[in-house]
């Protein structure tokens, strides 16, 4: 009867460690998504950044447009579009780099994302052999138990 009781207690426990284990994965999972969310703002926020000084940077130059014209105009014109022309240079290389470090950065998160659910997944399956194993156990017990009890009243 208490070997009963004990087995019931066991498989409780071992339900109990399951979903437990659900749990954490379950929290793992939220909190590497909420990582990912924080690195995609970050990355959002740079962007915005980017477009804005670039954004700054036009203006700048639209108003530069408003200089009155005198004899250096034309020189100033040609400057400007020298400017405007290395800073479009320099604003495709910013957004190239911007983009090949998100790039870098979302597969450097989703290798960490891949390793994070490879190592829940080898634990889940460790604790399922070891859950197996305890009430493969149990099982023997209760058949040994079983016999004892039906030799002792075939006694």
């Amino acid at each position: 009867m208490s070997s009963g009781i004990e087995n019931r207690a066991d498989i409780k426990s071992s339900t109990t460690d399951d979903l437990r284990l659900k749990n954490y994965r379950a929290n793992l999972e939220r909190k590497l998504q909420s990582e990912i969310g924080e690195l995609q703002n970050k990355h959002d926020q740079d962007i915005e950044r980017l477009v804005e000084n670039h954004t700054f940077q036009i203006e700048q130059l639209r108003n530069a447009y408003n200089v009155e014209i005198s004899k250096e105009a034309e020189a100033l014109e040609e400057r400007l579009h020298q400017i405007r022309m290395n800073n479009e240079t320099q604003i495709q290389a910013e957004k190239q780099s911007a983009e090949k470090e998100l790039a870098q950065e979302k597969t450097a998160h989703q290798k960490q994302l891949d390793q994070y659910k490879k190592n829940s997944e080898l634990q889940i399956a460790e604790v399922r052999k070891q859950l197996q194993a305890t009430t493969d156990s149990i099982h023997a017990q209760a058949k040994k138990t079983l016999r004892k009890e039906r030799e002792v009243s075939n006694s």
